[in-house]
């Protein structure tokens, strides 16, 4: 999967079910904004608090009610519970799994290896995801390149966003030409394009998706000045965006009334201090 991909909200109502009716209304909002693929459970999604019936539930639904490329978040602390949902994703016709670095638990690089590799024994291909201001474990790019020999794993979207890691990774581009660089950072998606990155997925797709796009499409055509130029434009509702999310995305959309402002616990909504600052630079970009 390449270029705008969102890491989508997973709407709820005000009794914090999954409100399929404002899932139906995203998926049109990035149909209009041709966005080229969608994450459907990720961390953005509020992953943990969805049980697996509601995984399935809406796997199935986005399945049948858009034709955009979709991608299932997979991640968990457990080898055997990611193993589940791709299971899920697979049976509703996913194919494309995201699969973030077990969490909490910290495992050793040599168990991360692991991890993957026995998430690649399926059907599935599987996007590595690392992330570890929020993991608590960094997937080294030594550990990507022993990976790069299992098949089913087909890319990496990386959210540190040092020019030493973009470099790294970088590297092992050239060994393997079919797996792909996606970044993890909507600020510094420009520099990955310049690394090699063939796509983002991105919080910020969710309310400047068309943005997204654009910025995308440049970097594929390598117009890294042009797209600098719309990505300083838009810097700091990127950056604020990332505070507390999927918090301030699901503010602005409820704003534009494109689904409830609802969140599970231990997920709140953003505080009213943050929501006026959202709404200056969101007036102002």
């Amino acid at each position: 999967m390449k270029g705008s991909i969102v890491a989508i909200v997973t709407p709820m109502k005000s009794d914090y079910s999954v409100d399929f009716h404002s899932l139906k209304k995203l998926f049109l909002f990035h149909e209009e904004a041709k966005t080229d693929g969608i994450v459907l459970i990720g961390t953005t999604g509020e992953a943990g608090t969805l049980s697996i019936s509601e995984r399935e539930d809406i796997y199935k639904f986005a399945c049948d009610n858009t034709a955009i490329p979709l991608m299932a978040g997979v991640g968990s602390s457990s080898t055997s519970d990611s193993l589940k949902f791709i299971d899920l994703a697979l049976n509703c016709g996913i194919e494309k799994c995201l699969a973030v670095t077990p969490y909490y638990n910290k495992p050793s690089q040599e168990g991360l290896i692991a991890h993957f590799k026995k998430l690649a024994s399926s059907d599935a291909l599987i996007y590595l995801y690392n992330v570890p201001g929020r993991t608590g474990v960094d997937l080294q790019p030594e550990s990507v390149d022993e990976l790069l020999g299992e098949n089913n794993i087909v890319g990496i979207k990386e959210a540190i966003n040092t020019h030493d890691r973009m470099e790294k990774l970088s590297k092992l581009l050239e060994k393997r030409k079919d797996f792909y660089l996606l970044s993890g950072d909507d600020p510094s998606y420009v520099e990955f394009g310049k690394y090699g990155a063939v796509g983002i997925i991105s919080v910020a797709a969710n309310i400047v998706p068309e943005v997204i796009k654009q910025i995308s499409d440049l970097i594929q055509e390598k117009n890294f000045k042009e797209a600098a130029l719309i990505s300083k434009k838009y810097e700091k509702l990127f950056n604020i965006l990332l505070e507390n999310s999927p918090g301030p995305s699901k503010y602005l959309l409820a704003k534009i009334k494109m689904l409830e402002n609802n969140l599970r616990l231990p997920l709140v909504k953003i505080s009213e201090k943050l929501g006026k600052e959202i709404d200056e630079i969101y007036s102002n970009t």
